[in-house]
């Protein structure tokens, strides 16, 4: 049995077919093309025109090759099926002002033909959005669809544009030409036409000359903040020397092969209106203007793209809000992964041509000496000290004028405020003004009366835990001043 068993085992499909050859396929029905065979399973009959039968009804049920999506076949008939994609994509907003400045250069010498977007196979109307510009104008754009444009003094001259919106969020344009007709856009080829827009774009977008924070958010220029400020006319004529008349003098600086470019630190105890003194700094500049503060700054590169930004839409100023907790810390006292990048942009191997970077700190003995002590990066430091006696009356002045006062509020009563509030900052003169509201209002009086700011004075400096003790205030570049109160 042993031997049977290992037979049957050996006994293979290709001795079987051998066997079938040499004895040929007798049982076949030429008529029918009916075939028998013998396996060792037993006979089968084959009918082959059935078969052949079952291969073509199955063939017929798979699918054909699927068509070119619409929006190829569309481009086709327009531009050619020969043709090359340039594309580019920018982050948030800078993308979103992008797109409307492609429309913008396109619009000069070409017409929009048709204007559509394929949403799963169908055509569909193409999505626009609007986007708030300097001084609150608001203008509409292509947030995603495509464009086909023929030029209006060219024939032939065809172009397509798809805008959209990658799964990042990122604003991507992408430009399609034919590869048999050349388009020329400008007078420049097409093949270069995103790159030519992002150039013209810095200098002839809304960007160049507004005044913007680093996420593209407009701020207003108002000239009127000169009336906030209670100044120190030799700060006020300081930063007027360093900084406005500085920018008049930038070309001929530029053209002489003299650096063009300046760092101006504005240093001082908190709530001495070092922010709004930037602002008016930028409401009296006719040039780029753009703001950073630490919260805007989320990655390594942030720092160096606004550099290149700034270099980009010169001339330029860049101001830094509190550069100390943005990156330029005194490495001897903390390490701060974003030093080595600001001393990179600002004295690297790319000169800062037409940027002149002012940047506030409370801190300036903090930052570190290789940024604050060295020309070509910042070679002025201003110091902004807490208001004197005469400064004082003027903030409590300007405050109080806005609101209902009672009578006993006299010029007398403020230069007394003004007296008593020695050591306090701007910031803490308008915390009394508030309380002095807030307290006539909890007492039903509709008028602030000089109890009310007497007695609010005394809770800034009692309630909000103001206990003061004499210190000097005074970085290691500057000369001693006069003691100040700190907290």
């Amino acid at each position: 049995m042993a031997d049977d068993f290992e037979y049957d085992e050996e006994y293979t499909m290709e001795q079987h077919y051998e066997q079938e050859a040499e004895q040929g396929i007798s049982d076949v029905d030429p008529a029918t093309m009916i075939v028998n065979i013998q396996t060792p399973m037993g006979p089968i009959t084959v009918d082959m025109k059935q078969l052949e039968d079952a291969k073509k009804a199955v063939a017929a049920t798979r699918a054909k090759e699927s068509p070119l999506p619409l929006g190829d076949q569309m481009m086709n008939n327009f531009i050619g099926t020969k043709h090359k994609r340039d594309s580019r994509y920018w982050r948030g907003k800078l993308g979103v002002l992008m797109k409307l400045h492609f429309d913008i250069y396109l619009a000069e010498e070409f017409e929009v033909v048709e204007e559509f977007m394929i949403d799963q196979g169908k055509m569909r109307a193409a999505i626009h959005e609007s986007i708030e510009l300097q001084d609150g104008q608001r203008q509409r754009f292509l947030a995603a669809g495509t464009r086909f444009y023929k030029s209006k003094t060219q024939t032939g001259h065809h172009l397509v544009t798809v805008s959209s919106v990658d799964h990042d969020g990122d604003q991507r344009i992408s430009v399609y030409t034919s590869t048999l007709q050349p388009v020329e856009v400008h007078g420049k080829s097409a093949e270069e036409l995103i790159s030519d827009v992002e150039a013209d774009f810095y200098q002839t977008g809304v960007l160049k000359g507004a005044f913007f924070d680093l996420q593209y958010n407009f701020i207003a220029r108002d000239k009127q903040i000169d009336d906030l400020i209670a100044w120190d006319e030799d700060v006020k004529e300081a930063l007027w020397r360093d900084i406005i008349s500085f920018q008049k003098a930038m070309p001929k600086l530029r053209a002489s092969g003299v650096p063009n470019s300046r760092g101006v630190i504005l240093a001082g105890p908190p709530g001495t209106g070092k922010t709004m003194i930037a602002k008016w700094l930028a409401a009296h500049s006719d040039i780029t203007c753009v703001l950073i503060s630490a919260e805007m700054i989320t990655g390594r590169n942030d720092i160096k793209s606004c550099f290149e930004m700034a270099r980009k839409l010169s001339p330029t100023l860049l101001i830094i809000e509190d550069i100390d907790t943005a990156g330029a810390l005194d490495r001897r006292a903390s390490d701060h992964p974003l030093l080595g990048e600001f001393l990179q942009s600002m004295d690297g191997i790319v000169p800062n041509h037409g940027v002149i970077t002012l940047a506030t700190t409370n801190h300036s003995n903090k930052i570190d000496p290789a940024i604050a002590d060295r020309p070509g990066r910042f070679d002025r430091i201003i110091e902004v000290g807490l208001p004197g006696k005469d400064q004082r009356f003027h903030i409590f002045h300007h405050l109080l004028k806005k609101l209902d006062l009672s009578r006993n509020v006299t010029l007398e009563v403020k230069e007394k405020l003004a007296k008593m509030t020695e050591g306090l900052t701007g910031a803490w003169i308008r915390a009394v003004v508030q309380d002095s509201l807030i307290l006539a209002l909890s007492k039903d009086k509709n008028k602030i009366a000089k109890e009310h700011l007497f007695d609010a004075l005394k809770d800034v400096m009692e309630r909000r835990g103001m206990a003061y003790r004499v210190a000097p205030y005074a970085p290691p570049q500057a000369k001693a001043k006069a003691d100040v109160y700190v907290q």
